[in-house]
């Protein structure tokens, strides 16, 4: 049974996205049931104003709170505000410069950092030299940290950011002694939002996660040792990438795990229209197009082409062939846990065949159902069971390191 006070598919997602986080502390149940009822169902712009708004208040109340001197409440408020404007500027990622996009991208990391400010634990803000620019992230170490830490590297997936990340990925592993270094890579939060930095998607996260791992060795506060990396969401096809042929890494864990998103995505397509994909006639040019005219076309397929910087679907469905993990897994070395989850219809099917194909690790293969309340992608609102089964896992992987 799922919460859908929506028509629009991706607004209940979202919604259920925000209801998801609410055992972490950065929502609230009633706060978001409140704010869907002032929402015209399928129109960006009232989605926009209602988190806005609440976002406003939240934030306004954090800042008095702080100022009196009760920080409890006030880290509550600057992490329920954080998601609001996080929920505020979703729908608009169409058009990476627009004042809804820009405005909310700079007051989520602002209030993100606040509520991290007034702890426990430290969180550092990161920029992490690539390529003549940077990638942005923080560094998250857990209360009473001393010495080197074991580490959890976790990238934003494909329409998150770094401060949704630690709260999700973080939070759980910050509370289990880990310290937690959480990156946005190219076509990701602030390394895309921001006009200066702005960065695209690309395959070879190879790259990226070789420029974080030369990072963290500089890092006095992580153990070299002991550092795993999870992928969610879209981030179960980049670390899995990242990790193949790569030794720094000590366990893996991808929820849901990838093995070939183009391959996944031209399945979903009319035989005809897959088979013109490298056809660059009018014809076969609008006939892609055409995917992204109705509303929930719209918001499945200009996100991601603005993510991509892609000028067309066409193009966009092209550039996503290239992220694949075919050669990437038998590469992997490092003991990895393979999820999946029975109700995802984005990637059911992809966990268990990258798990087949990682023929030199030792793998663990773990499919969340419907019946045990973790339905859905990522395990939606049951993260609390992902993260008991996650954490057990990984635990063990790397108490068993000399």
């Amino acid at each position: 049974m799922s919460i859908a006070p929506f028509s629009v598919k991706d607004f209940n997602g979202q919604f259920q996205r925000t209801l998801g986080k609410v055992y972490l502390g950065a929502a609230s149940l009633g706060e978001a049931l409140a704010i869907a009822e002032t929402i015209e169902d399928g129109d960006a712009q009232s989605w926009h104003v209602a988190w806005s708004g609440l976002a406003d208040g939240l934030a306004e109340r954090a800042e008095t709170e702080r100022d009196a001197g009760r920080v409890k409440s006030a880290r509550a408020l600057f992490l329920r505000a954080t998601e609001a404007y996080r929920q505020s500027s979703f729908f608009h990622r169409t058009d990476l410069d627009c004042d809804e996009l820009q405005n909310a991208w700079r007051r989520t990391e602002t209030c993100f950092q606040a509520a991290m400010d007034l702890g426990p634990g430290q969180t550092i803000p990161l920029q992490i030299p690539f390529e003549g620019r940077f990638l942005y992230g923080y560094l998250a170490l857990p209360h009473g940290a001393h010495g080197r830490t074991k580490t959890l590297i976790a990238p934003s997936g494909y329409d998150s950011c770094a401060e949704e990340t630690l709260i999700l990925a973080g939070f759980p592993a910050l509370e289990r002694g880990y310290a937690v270094l959480v990156v946005d890579g190219p076509g990701q939060g602030k390394t895309l939002y921001d006009p200066q930095t702005r960065a695209f998607m690309r395959p070879d996260y190879e790259t990226v996660l070789r420029a974080v791992l030369d990072f963290a060795e500089t890092r006095p506060e992580i153990d070299q040792r002991r550092i795993a990396a999870i992928g969610c969401s879209f981030a179960g096809y980049l670390v899995p990438r990242g990790a193949a042929g790569e030794t720094r890494l000590a366990a893996m864990i991808a929820d849901p795990g990838q093995f070939d998103m183009g391959d996944a995505l031209l399945s979903r397509l009319p035989e005809a229209m897959a088979a013109r994909l490298d056809d660059d006639g009018e014809e076969a040019v609008a006939m892609f197009e055409a995917l992204a005219e109705s509303r929930d076309g719209a918001l499945l397929f200009r996100p991601r082409m603005a993510a991509h910087g892609a000028a067309t679907v066409q193009a966009y469905c092209r550039h996503l062939r290239a992220f694949n993990n075919r050669e990437a897994a038998p590469r992997i070395t490092c003991p990895s846990l393979i999820c999946d989850n029975e109700l995802d219809p984005i990637s059911t099917g992809q966990g268990h065949r990258l798990a087949e194909a990682m023929t030199r690790a030792t793998v663990e293969f773990l499919r969340f159902t419907r019946a045990e309340g973790a339905g859905g992608h990522c395990e939606g609102m049951g993260r609390e069971i992902f993260d008991e089964r996650a954490f057990a896992w990984l635990d063990y992987a790397l108490e068993r390191i000399d």
